[in-house]
């Protein structure tokens, strides 16, 4: 899995669309080419909180998998200096299970959005802090950031319960999808 990830990010920074691109500018998983896709991030800033809704831009239903631990979504965050925001990883001390159950994956039909995450960042005495997921932010300096969203859509099997068995799932897109860019204020 590590691997896959780091080849989506050496295909992103060889077409350098890492960070640029409209709302649901994809990478295609299978072909690591530039493609539409089923997709849209809309990504919201009011004051200290943002949140970022998945949308489902086609006309057919969606199949995916939407659980903070297996198929997250990462936020970037990036200083008015141009210095990215480095969140801690909170799955490196907690126990979860990484199994892809097949009742996690959800089918999103035509024009239904998906709240991927959302985070309210608090004032505290060294900073303001917040989690997005599984990914904690802590000491950040009151100014202005640039936020982005990416969702990697990476996983098309799941685990069947009924027979105890993988079962691969043919309707699943696969791909990368980032958001449109907002500036976060924190005062």
């Amino acid at each position: 899995m590590l691997r896959k990830a780091a080849l989506g990010m050496a295909v992103l920074c060889g077409l350098g669309c890492g960070t640029s691109g409209p709302p649901g500018f994809s990478i295609e998983a299978t072909t690591g080419s530039r493609t539409g896709n089923p997709f849209e991030i809309r990504l919201y800033a009011r004051r200290s909180k943002l949140e970022a809704v998945l949308v489902n831009r086609s006309s057919s239903r969606q199949v995916l998998l939407h659980n903070a631990n297996l198929q997250m979504s990462t936020l970037a965050l990036v200083s008015a200096t141009g210095s990215p925001q480095k969140p801690y990883d909170s799955r490196m001390i907690r126990k979860c299970d990484t199994t892809p159950y097949c009742r996690l994956f959800l089918t999103l039909l035509p024009g239904t959005k998906l709240v991927l995450g959302s985070v309210r960042f608090q004032k505290l005495r060294d900073g303001f802090a917040g989690q997005w997921g599984p990914f904690n932010f802590e000491e950040l300096p009151a100014g202005d950031y640039q936020a982005k969203v990416t969702w990697h859509s990476e996983r098309a099997q799941c685990f069947d319960e009924s027979t105890r068995q993988m079962r691969k799932l043919g309707s699943v897109w696969r791909g990368i999808v980032h958001s449109n860019q907002v500036t976060l204020r924190l005062r």
